[in-house]
């Protein structure tokens, strides 16, 4: 029988509503995406400021309307390049794509009379067919891209001069007219011009392919490496193509807003716009940085170099000395965006860990039980699939005694019942299994580091239930993603109660989080019915194992870094944790329901007062993870494991230990069964099995929750 909690009496577990720190401040904001374009901003805002100082009436509306009227034409170049970049190419070819591009509109509008709508669709057809030669020469074939733009420039630029040439005179000298036509060249809509809209409606749709579609994502993964593409089943080559045919469309579509603009053409149209494009690309981006679609830090250097540009222009500056000073400039602008791109990661690194002292309660209601003073009762325990395993974090029966368990590959394994000889796979996950439930129809839960909540049925099918919880409020990093879950249990109702032990750190670096001792964990639920997961306690320190008090009023809950059991009031959960068990001797991991209405816990590893002491002193943990091998950091007793009995009011009353050289180290989880306790281990190859002295031999774990034994 269990016992009855006095919940009121428990002492309360302070959470903080938000942890403030300046050192999380700062790697939380190195940790952006967006901080890569934080140099072309502030340069962008730097010549901004230098133009407003060094130049009088510059900010006029006139002015503005001008540097909007004229942005498209080398806006629009820019993003095209931006897309051949980041599949890995390079087009040297633009500027004479745009000048033909312009070209064929104004033919197609003067000297064919086409409908304005057919002379865009001309324009565009242009553009894309010399981004199809582009495509065909350097990803179907495989040329060298800086060669095969180079000879797609030459030779485009030579069939320009000669149809320019031959159709100048009949071009300028038409008369034609059309509203349609007027309107998209010097029309505006709310102060702004076509050509600008275009480009504003241009850089979205580059942006939201890059994030959501599939050719955008296969586009970043042929450029960030082609190799790990291909074995991914991306096919490189199409890949490539297409980039340069649609990079050709966009410098189509600037071609024809120029000419619709522009309503003539001259022998020096698009002569240079490649170097100019190309440079603000190289402000953008820190230099030719293949794999990133980083479409506002693009957008914000060629701000840059076409107002710097334009700035010198107007206040008259010769032309030689314009070209010097944009060229100096710019080198002082990639000097120091390259310099802080090669440091970033160094910075991010010497901020990430963010300690802070931890007072870990000291070890008590353990007489007689330590591991130096009690018998070493594991030893005695039967061995189960030793061998052909890999890491059993969680162990789990069923009904028909069937057990289970994950694995280090993201398998989960089946013995079958009642001897547990055979093992065969059940579910490949794909991911790290780790805490694993029952719900009332036989289907297993399990927590999947790096996923999140995926259930498995009877037959093996997998089923992703949630990987996102709730935003929090205060928080600069977007912690909606599930990093790390750890362990779960379901209530009665259906509600799965699952921890997410660290949003700071994945699994191969959770010992970090033990350094820093901060509350980098939640507790979260999952609600079948709604589907809808949220966080019912942020803020909590390392938060392991789940467990449903035998009444089903309760949710016990491991914080492994303070050697404590909380408790969560199911019928109150707003109202917070207490603390049910504190002081223990090592870090709890699993926590599960005992026959006789206790609990079972899992200790992963020993406390020692080194660590101890350790845990209050932050700067030398700080100074240790900077100078010290991670072979040689401090940590506890990870080699010996065990488990601890506690009643149900959360006395501490039995203790199993291995013995120092046994084969049952590091236990991350046990579970009572028939009146034998199966036990597993995040680092073992083996599942332990103990027959237990007076527990009931009926009863099971299904039976405790479900009632079906």
């Amino acid at each position: 029988m269990s016992t009855q909690i006095d919940f009121a009496r428990l002492p309360r577990q302070r959470v903080p509503r938000f942890v403030l720190s300046p050192r999380r401040i700062l790697s939380d904001v190195l940790s952006k995406r967006w901080v890569e374009g934080a140099i072309p901003f502030i340069a962008f805002l730097a010549m901004v400021l230098g133009v407003l100082i060094g130049t009088s009436g510059y900010v006029t509306p006139t002015n503005l309307s001008n540097l909007t009227q004229y942005a498209a034409d080398g806006g629009l170049v820019v993003l095209a390049l931006l897309i051949v970049v980041a599949v890995g190419g390079i087009d040297l070819s633009v500027g004479s794509n745009f000048a033909m591009s312009a070209f064929a509109a104004l033919y197609a509008f003067h000297i064919l009379g086409l409908p304005v709508w057919l002379v865009f669709v001309v324009a565009l057809a242009c553009g894309a067919l010399i981004g199809t030669a582009n495509g065909t020469l350097a990803g179907l074939i495989g040329c060298g891209a800086l060669l095969t733009t180079l000879g797609t420039m030459i030779t485009v630029r030579g069939l320009y001069t000669l149809a320019s040439q031959a159709r100048l005179v009949a071009i300028s000298t038409s008369a034609r007219g059309d509203d349609l036509w007027d309107w998209i060249g010097f029309q505006k809509i709310f102060g702004f011009p076509i050509g600008f809209l275009a480009l504003v409606a241009a850089a979205l749709l580059i942006f939201f392919m890059f994030r959501q579609s599939r050719f955008g994502w296969h586009i970043l993964a042929v450029g960030g490496n082609r190799k790990a593409a291909r074995h991914g089943g991306i096919n490189v080559k199409l890949t490539v193509f297409f980039a340069y045919v649609v990079a050709g469309l966009i410098v189509g579509l600037s071609g024809f807003l120029f000419a619709a603009r522009q309503n003539s053409i001259g022998s020096d149209t698009g002569i240079g716009l490649e170097f100019f494009t190309l440079t603000a690309l190289v402000v953008g981006l820190g230099g030719f940085v293949p794999g990133r679609g980083a479409v506002v830090s693009v957008l914000m250097g060629f701000a840059t170099i076409y107002v710097l540009n334009n700035a010198m222009i107007n206040s008259g500056v010769r032309g030689d000395f314009t070209q010097f000073a944009l060229g100096l400039i710019i080198i002082v602008i990639l000097a120091i965006d390259v310099r802080f791109r090669k440091n970033r990661h160094r910075l991010l690194a010497s901020t990430y860990l963010d300690p802070v002292s931890l007072d870990v309660e000291a070890v008590r209601g353990m007489d007689g039980l330590m591991p130096d003073a009690a018998a070493p009762k594991l030893a005695g325990a039967a061995l189960i699939g030793a061998g052909k395993i890999d890491g059993p974090e969680d162990v789990l029966l069923d009904a028909d005694d069937n057990l289970y368990c994950g694995t280090r590959d993201g398998r989960i394994m089946r013995f079958a019942g009642p001897d547990h000889a055979e093992a065969d796979v059940l579910a490949k996950i794909g991911g790290r299994p780790l805490g694993l439930a029952l719900d009332a129809e036989g289907r297993i839960v399990t927590c999947v580091a790096g996923m999140g909540l995926v259930r498995v049925s009877p037959k093996g099918d997998v089923e992703l239930l949630t990987d996102q919880t709730e935003r929090s409020l205060f928080s600069i990093q977007d912690d909606t993603t599930i990093r790390m879950a750890d362990d779960l249990d379901i209530a009665p109702d259906g509600t799965i109660y699952f921890t997410d032990a660290t949003k700071r750190y994945d699994i191969g670096d959770w010992g970090l989080d033990l350094l820093e001792g901060r509350p980098n964990g939640r507790l979260l639920s999952f609600e079948p019915t709604s589907r809808k997961t949220r966080t019912v306690c942020d803020n909590l320190i390392f938060p392991n194992g789940v467990c449903l008090t035998h009444d089903g009023h309760y949710l016990l809950v491991a914080s492994t870094w303070t050697c404590s059991i909380l408790i969560f009031d199911l019928r109150d959960l707003a109202g917070g944790p207490r603390v049910f068990v504190s002081g223990l001797p090592g870090y709890p991991d699993n926590v599960n329901r005992a026959s006789d209405g206790g609990y079972w816990i899992a200790l992963a590893g020993m406390r020692n007062p080194v660590m101890d002491e350790a845990m209050t002193i932050p700067g030398l943990r700080r100074r240790m993870a900077k100078r010290v091998p991670p072979t040689n950091w401090l940590f506890g007793n990870l080699n010996i494991g065990g488990v601890l009995k506690i009643d149900g009011a959360g006395r501490i009353c039995d203790a199993l230990w291995d013995r120092p050289d046994g084969p049952l180290y590091m236990i991350t989880s046990m579970r009572e069964h028939k009146g034998a306790l199966y036990l597993g281990g995040v680092t073992n190859n083996k599942i332990g099995r103990l027959a237990l002295d007076g527990a009931d031999p009926a009863w099971t774990g299904p039976g405790s929750y479900w009632k079906k034994v």
